[in-house]
């Protein structure tokens, strides 16, 4: 069984400090609960709306906010993973860094389809890396990402039995995140994830709700517009025996001819 936590909270715009600090409180409070994972919505160790100050809030992955949370990892024995403007040689990512349990960073996810500003700073990731636990296999998004569905189906291709969005989505845009989250799942017949921010930034308002989806594209657990952390067990091999059990094989009855044919499948 997976046991994760959704911090489905506000992040203090342009003070990694405070955000640190409260990553960490979160992480002590969820050892309590036997936690295995704990998701931060994406780029919460800065706020998102950055735009041209993302280069100076940016950091490697050996830089001090993503070696303070490895430490905190290691000492509460709980897995991580959290959005930061990541620098890279002369290059600059909205990335995810998957933190283990024993404070090793197991890899970085740099998110694919970049969004308005975004691609003014950013570049864009080129790859959709799996992140392997004691409890299966999960894979990232980040909120654009959701609405291209080719990604989420590589992904479920791949092996991922679990996908997980970190976002950032404001409103008006609820019913895009209502219909694409449940989608995902459903269409790839595996668990979907999703933690959204709450509260203002800059012009932005964040609406929130955080949800686990079940394979079936039912909600396990969601939650509203307030800031809370929701924590749910999952046993992920579920994955195989839905896909068994359902006689929509969407997976497993894909015409590979004809993606071929219209270059979307090698």
């Amino acid at each position: 069984m997976l046991t994760i936590a959704l911090a489905q909270l506000k992040s203090s715009f342009m003070n990694k400090q405070e955000n640190l600090e409260k990553a960490i409180s979160v992480m002590k409070q969820c050892k309590q609960k036997a936690v295995d994972l704990i998701v931060f919505p994406e780029m919460f160790l800065t706020g998102y709306a950055l735009k041209e100050r993302a280069t100076e809030m940016a950091e490697p992955l050996n830089g001090p906010s993503l070696s303070g949370l490895c430490q905190a990892a290691r000492e509460n024995e709980i897995g991580i993973v959290i959005g930061f403007p990541e620098k890279k040689d002369t290059q600059y990512f909205n990335a995810a860094a998957f933190i283990q349990k024993n404070g090793e960073v197991q890899g970085v996810y740099r998110k694919v389809h970049l969004f308005e500003w975004e691609k003014d700073i950013f570049t864009a990731g080129n790859e959709g890396p799996l992140f392997t636990m004691e409890d299966g296999k999960i894979a990232l998004m980040m909120t654009f990402d959701a609405g291209f569905p080719e990604m989420s189906r590589i992904y479920a291709l791949n092996g991922a039995e679990m996908i997980v969005v970190l976002s950032a989505h404001v409103v008006p845009y609820q019913i895009y995140h209502k219909i694409m989250m449940r989608a995902r799942a459903l269409e790839n017949q595996l668990f979907l994830a999703v933690v959204n921010k709450v509260g203002l930034e800059e012009q932005s308002v964040y609406f929130g709700e955080s949800a686990i989806i079940s394979p079936y594209g039912d909600y396990l657990n969601k939650t509203d517009h307030q800031e809370k952390v929701i924590i749910e067990s999952i046993d992920l091999s579920l994955v195989y025996k839905t896909r068994e059990s359902l006689s929509m094989k969407y997976l497993e009855n894909r015409n590979v001819n004809y993606f071929k044919k219209s270059r979307l499948c090698k």
